[in-house]
């Protein structure tokens, strides 16, 4: 039986405002296929400690799945810090820089610069599209093991789970 451990990151979900309602549902789906959740996590925004559970995660369980810090913003960090703890680069994708912009004015307004950083991908990831968000999700295989990196907000992250890696996660089930 193939082991998984969701790791949620945001500080807010460290305070007694925000609960953690993404890692329920994904155990459920899981569960579903038949593989096991061993650990659940909540990392706030913190560089050091997000990379320590990422590493950690990876030598324990073959899926890992991250939700949260995928935002524009300095304290979403689980882009960078993802690369880092498996190695890898992140890559710029001019592509999507375009559709963000492209988003954004059918929104009506403009792109902020800072929205260019999540035109940045894991070196051999997987682009997981989000329709309903400005935040793409990362897929990335690695040896016997998988990292699922998604955006927080359950709207964002329940389709990009079911429509891109429930399927992939069902083949290794």
């Amino acid at each position: 039986m193939l082991s998984a451990e969701i790791i949620a990151v945001g500080s807010e979900l460290l305070t007694p405002l925000r609960t953690d309602t993404n890692s329920l549902w994904l155990t459920e789906k899981l569960n579903d296929i038949g593989i096991e959740v061993k650990l659940k996590t909540v990392v706030g925004d913190d560089e050091a400690r997000l990379e320590e559970a990422i590493r950690d995660a990876l030598k324990r369980s073959e899926i890992v799945i991250t939700t949260g810090g995928l935002g524009p913003t300095e304290d979403d960090v689980t882009r960078q810090v993802s690369a880092k703890a498996v190695e890898r680069d992140l890559v710029y994708h001019d592509e999507l820089e375009a559709e963000l912009r492209e988003r954004f004015k059918r929104w009506g307004r403009d792109m902020p610069e800072i929205n260019k950083r999540q035109a940045f991908v894991i070196d051999g990831a997987d682009v997981l599209p989000n329709p309903n968000g400005s935040a793409v999700g990362m897929f990335l295989p690695l040896v016997g093991k998988c990292l699922a990196v998604f955006p927080g907000p359950p709207r964002e992250m329940r389709p990009m789970f079911e429509d891109f890696v429930f399927p992939k996660l069902k083949v290794l089930a």
